[in-house]
């Protein structure tokens, strides 16, 4: 070939691998797969030199659902080694299973992770802070993938808070307002709702609360070791039939099951003999989940799901907070009608705003021979309102009638918000 062929197969060559791709050469939309409670402790009695018992020891047989299998992203959804995950058991017995996806796998802590030294060594790095299972004593991250948002959350909730206000529910907020996207699915171990092994854990409602204030669309938990699917469900966890969060509970990847309890109004389907992975297709504006049993299982679930759109819109901001209320109601006009009465006479006065009013009564008495001073002989009290108002008064303080004398009337008002008023007096006598 002459020199001038050669740069002319070269040009071609070039041109040929930087064509625009056609529409229907596109890449095709993200597949994950997912499960939880994965790899049995290697003393227990069902390994079984890795091969595993019909219900015990099931790593090998999930992990081969996910090698070769077309998968752009395993979750790991916590507790990955039983009973600890030392090094010496992660070399045992996950890294020969799922270890051979580890280079897609995005995890989660479980209960079984403890503090997390050697989950975090293993996806990580030894002694890495960050890397694909987040930094180190916080356990929670996010990425994209194809069109969707995904969330992975720490539910150790006695290590990491994850209450209202918590570090992680405040960084979950920010995150979910960075990535208003029009898809976005969460994962975490333990499940929010849950008819399994320790049912339903309230501590995780501020997450749950969170990602439905936002028009999230799936969560994936596992802990619980049985796959339930739950119907969508609002933020109170309310069936739904407009949007809502879909939650699956899929704690089959391979250890062993535990028992199912009184299955919860909104569980759809649930089972705890079958090994399994849940696949789902993540598609622009929706989803599709497959439940893939391991060989010779016969249980199966699918289904699809439709995306919110760009997040429910933010709640409104709640009302401004009033500026307390410092200003003292105001008597006026303070009166009585009759100055001088044997029977009744009636006190009459304004008001500013309403307000409890008090009245104060005294009578003059003599103390020794120039002296005067007025002593209190009793009070009563009404409740008054803005503008005019009167008190009828008949010479008596409940049941005690009053002698007669020249008498003084202080009155003073006290709002709901604790003010007080200046107080007023009108003089008066009494005759019998």
């Amino acid at each position: 070939m002459t020199a001038t062929a050669r740069r002319l197969s070269a040009a071609v060559a070039i041109a040929a691998a930087v064509a625009p791709v056609s529409a229907g050469e596109a890449a095709a939309d993200p597949v994950i797969a997912a499960a939880g409670d994965i790899a049995c402790d290697p003393l227990d009695p069902g390994y079984n030199g890795g091969n595993g018992t019909p219900d015990r020891c099931q790593q090998r047989a999930t992990s081969d659902l996910l090698v070769g299998g077309g998968i752009d992203a395993v979750l790991m959804l916590g507790d990955m080694q039983y009973d600890s995950p030392t090094a010496a058991n992660i070399s045992a017995v996950y890294h020969p299973t799922w270890g051979r996806v580890k280079s897609i796998t995005r995890p989660v802590l479980g209960n079984h992770e403890g503090a997390g030294e050697g989950y975090f060594n293993y996806f990580n790095g030894m002694g890495v802070d960050d890397g694909p299972a987040g930094r180190r004593a916080r356990g929670y991250y996010s990425f994209d993938l194809g069109g969707w948002h995904l969330i992975a959350l720490n539910s150790n909730c006695t290590r990491v808070s994850c209450g209202a206000g918590s570090i992680q529910e405040r960084w979950l907020r920010a995150d979910l307002a960075a990535h208003p996207a029009m898809c976005t699915l969460a994962f975490w171990h333990a499940p929010r709702y849950s008819s399994g092994h320790d049912g339903s854990h309230v501590t995780l409602h501020p997450f749950w609360k969170a990602l439905s204030d936002a028009g999230a669309e799936v969560v994936l938990t596992a802990h619980s070791h049985n796959y339930e699917r739950f119907a969508p469900l609002d933020a109170n966890g309310k069936r739904t039939a407009a949007g809502g969060m879909r939650q699956f509970v899929v704690g089959t990847g391979g250890a062993f099951f535990t028992g199912l309890g009184s299955r919860l109004g909104a569980s759809e389907v649930a089972q705890n003999n079958t090994f399994g992975v849940l696949k789902l297709t993540l598609h622009p504006t929706s989803y599709d989940w497959q439940f893939v049993p391991i060989a010779g299982g016969t249980f199966t679930d699918s289904g699809s799901g439709a995306c919110q759109g760009q997040g429910a819109p933010p709640p409104p901001p709640p009302p401004p907070v009033a500026a307390p209320d410092t200003t003292a109601p105001v008597i006026s006009n303070l009166r009585v009608t009759r100055k001088r009465f044997k029977r009744r006479t009636k006190f009459r006065y304004g008001l500013s705003e309403a307000a409890g009013v008090r009245f104060v009564i005294r009578r003059k008495t003599k103390v020794g021979k120039a002296r005067i001073r007025y002593r209190k002989v009793g009070a009563f009290t009404q409740t008054g309102v803005p503008g005019h108002n009167g008190r009828r008064f008949r010479g008596r303080i409940g049941t005690r009638r009053l002698r007669s004398g020249v008498f003084k009337a202080r009155v003073s008002a006290r709002d709901a918000a604790g003010n007080r008023s200046q107080a007023a007096q009108v003089s008066f006598r009494l005759m019998r």
